[in-house]
């Protein structure tokens, strides 16, 4: 049956969920899902997130002998592990292209940019902007830590007159209210060619279309354009090693947000960033994930 998969599901304690990760998606190169516990608080409401409980990733193998194999594979690299517990469920093509959408509410973190659910209506308050958002497969919800604390930064760095670079745009959602809050000219780049086709969807969606300029790659030193401001959202270890590019292309003065990164890496992606010409401007936590506010010397 072609649109068969199983929905394999580790129950994952908080410390282990980075690792864990990282294991999961070699066996799941469609992209998986992270799920903290949360309460569902109604209808349009969003939910609320309950800490210290185990954190549930989720990734999708084809019903096949394929996906058998890569079961297993992930089965044994969960040996180590004894205390993150493996399920698996059949589910079909058609039940889960939407069952997701109960948990997306929409979001109001109290900042100037409101994320909502493209199949939901909602009036912001004075002072805010709406991102209409359908992230499909790609990163950005708003509902993850990361990227609240990238929102965070931009209602106060977003300003007329600067160009942006958005690395890791996922769904596009900082790209977009980069142009909301004022910014004229964003360029986003991302690993995944379906994470940027989603960003210009959901670019056009906002009647966003020249402001903001996507691409699928990787940010190199070749790399032409010059910016005001560069927010990166991936990963400790990727921002570490896109620290010469960021140099390069961060114009002297100008601000490097970084994200997507546990507070007990913070110092070492700030030592890596300073050969670079980067000092430490401010830092943000939200539970375990920090972001780190940089300036160009």
């Amino acid at each position: 049956m072609s649109n068969l998969w199983f929905e394999i599901t580790a129950q994952v304690p908080p410390s282990l969920v980075e690792e864990v990760s990282d294991l999961v998606r070699v066996v799941a190169p469609g992209g998986i899902t992270v799920e903290e516990p949360v309460d569902i608080l109604g209808p349009e409401e969003g939910f609320r997130v309950r800490g210290d409980e185990p954190v549930l990733i989720r990734a999708y193998l084809p019903s096949s002998e394929l996906g058998a194999v890569l079961t297993e594979d992930l089965r044994r690299s969960m040996e180590p592990f004894p205390s993150v517990e493996l399920t698996a469920r059949p589910i079909f093509e058609q039940d889960w292209a939407v069952s997701w959408r109960e948990f997306f509410g929409v979001v109001d973190t109290g900042g100037r940019a409101v994320i909502v659910p493209s199949w939901i209506e909602h009036e912001v308050g004075p002072g805010q902007v709406a991102i209409r958002l359908d992230p499909g497969q790609a990163f950005g919800t708003g509902h993850h830590e990361t990227t609240r604390l990238c929102l965070a930064a931009l209602d106060s760095l977003a300003r007329a007159g600067i160009a942006m670079l958005d690395v890791g745009t996922g769904s596009g959602v900082l790209s977009i209210a980069a142009v909301k809050l004022g910014i004229p000219s964003v360029t986003a780049i991302d690993i995944d060619p379906v994470a940027a086709e989603i960003a210009r969807r959901n670019c056009d969606e906002n009647g966003i279309g020249t402001e903001v300029s996507i691409s699928a790659g990787v940010l190199t030193l070749a790399h032409r354009g010059r910016y005001e401001l560069a927010l990166s959202n991936i990963s400790t270890d990727a921002n570490i090693g896109l620290a010469a590019a960021f140099g390069a292309v961060v114009k002297p003065r100008g601000d490097l947000v970084l994200s997507g990164i546990l507070a007990p890496d913070s110092r070492r992606v700030v030592a890596a960033m300073e050969p670079h010409g980067f000092r430490l401007a401010a830092m943000a936590h939200e539970r375990d994930w920090c972001l780190i506010h940089l300036r160009k010397q």
